[in-house]
């Protein structure tokens, strides 16, 4: 059986099957059997010199730092460019001003969001809201996109847990169709479509995962990917950095639990984890919703899918998430 679904919010429709014989193919090397300190990461405590300096960084009680947020070895933008614009012809430039930052998310090297203590995990969202916040003060800045990359398949080098951020003097496409999306539909139906997708689900209760006081996790209903998943605020709000500390708490809890069931389901697979929010200088947009993307990467792209923009699911997010609920 297939069905074709179109994505409430931006439109895009995705091929979704009820495929019996589809494998999934994890990366779990990159989990297991790790030590609590590995001399040679450059992200274990002691290696402080093998990075570039502190940007900020937490302390527990006995002075060792918890969190350091850290410059990109490597950055592809650096804060330090001037912000140029030129056209030649057709062809629009910006120089390559921004900001690609590092969040080490614990000086333990064994460990990763869904085995962390739950103050730690809220630390690291508290980390996230703080940078995004701080960036603001840099009003060349036109997106802050703070992301995950877990395990080799996802792009993720180092085993040592961590996220990345991603200044820039430009918004994303995608935040962009997204945002544009959503005015869309408000402008319709006078509703926020996150709000009206929250609502949808919790009533259905087909695709709901887990659910909080403040969040709520789905299997969307034109899911992209096999097990992707989507954690929304029950509460409006289109900025990221506006994430009060009843919902750090609530997001803590249900990430470090999403996690946990995609790890238990999928045998630790590579995944990427983004959070998408309002642009730097919007104001509050009451059609927009920020939220949390989790992909786990575990199918491949083919021609059919980078050629048409159309995704081909071979799981059903009904089954996916009632797989999920039980573990």
């Amino acid at each position: 059986m297939s069905e074709l679904r179109k994505d409430p919010v931006i439109n895009r429709w995705v091929i979704t099957l009820d495929d019996k014989t589809f494998t999934p193919h994890p990366d779990s090397e990159f989990i297991h059997g790790l030590s609590e300190h590995e001399p040679a990461c450059p992200f274990c405590p002691g290696n402080e010199d093998k990075t570039p300096h502190t940007i900020t960084e937490k302390k527990d009680t006995s002075g060792a730092w918890s969190i350091r947020v850290i410059p990109n070895n490597n950055p592809y933008l650096k804060v330090e460019t001037p912000l140029q614009r030129k056209s030649i012809g057709i062809f629009d430039y910006v120089t390559g001003m921004g900001a690609n930052e590092v969040i080490i998310e614990t000086p333990k090297h064994n460990l990763d969001i869904d085995t962390m203590p739950l103050n730690a995990v809220a630390d690291v969202i508290k980390t996230y809201a703080d940078r995004i916040n701080d960036l603001k003060n840099d009003t060349r800045l036109e997106y802050v996109l703070i992301f995950k990359n877990r395990g080799k398949r996802a792009g993720g080098h180092i085993e040592h847990a961590h996220s990345q951020l991603m200044a820039l003097p430009v918004i994303p496409k995608k935040v962009q169709e997204e945002v544009d999306s959503a005015e869309a539909y408000f402008k319709l139906k006078k509703h926020c479509v996150y709000c009206d997708l929250v609502a949808n689900e919790i009533q259905m209760k087909d695709r709901v995962v887990v659910e909080n006081a403040s969040f709520l996790c789905v299997t969307p209903f034109a899911s992209r990917l096999p097990f992707e998943m989507w954690i929304i605020p029950k509460r409006h709000d289109s900025h990221f950095g506006n994430i009060n500390n009843d919902e750090i708490q609530g997001l803590s809890e249900i990430l470090k639990d999403s996690l946990r069931r995609m790890n238990k389901a999928l045998s630790f697979p590579a995944y990427n984890y983004i959070i998408h929010t309002s642009p730097q200088k919007a104001g509050s947009l009451e059609h927009y919703h920020w939220h949390v993307e989790i992909v786990p990467r575990i199918k491949s792209l083919a021609g059919f899918e980078w050629g048409s923009g159309f995704y081909i699911n071979p799981t059903l997010p009904e089954e996916t998430a009632g797989y999920l609920r039980s573990l």
